[in-house]
């Protein structure tokens, strides 16, 4: 999943198509992740982007999940490079368990 990794960073819009696995395992994988990613936008756009990506990875007509995610599309954009930014300002791992340990100490 390593370019589900980096996509977020481009500060653009994104879709993952995630990897399928036995017994649906995936989706509550998938929907941890729009649990994190939706947080803090309207309601009208989190139901667009979660019925566009639920949509995707599980199938489905996606005619109606288009015409959704062009209303909001400016939204979607900004949302994307607001979370780019979020993700930046995170402490990184390595410094975070350097920290903890210096901490515990």
């Amino acid at each position: 999943e390593d370019s589900f990794v980096r996509a977020p960073w481009a500060g653009r819009p994104m879709l993952w198509h995630i990897y399928q696995q036995e017994d649906d395992a995936h989706l509550p994988k998938l929907d941890a992740f729009l649990t994190l990613y939706l947080a803090g936008l309207s309601p009208a756009v989190a139901q667009a982007l979660n019925q566009f990506w639920q949509r995707w990875n599980v199938g489905g007509d996606l005619g109606e999940c288009w015409a959704a995610l062009a209303e909001h599309w400016p939204q979607i954009e900004r949302h994307a490079e607001h979370w780019c930014q979020q993700q930046a300002a995170q402490t990184d791992l390595a410094t975070a368990l350097v920290q903890f340990y210096v901490s515990s100490l």
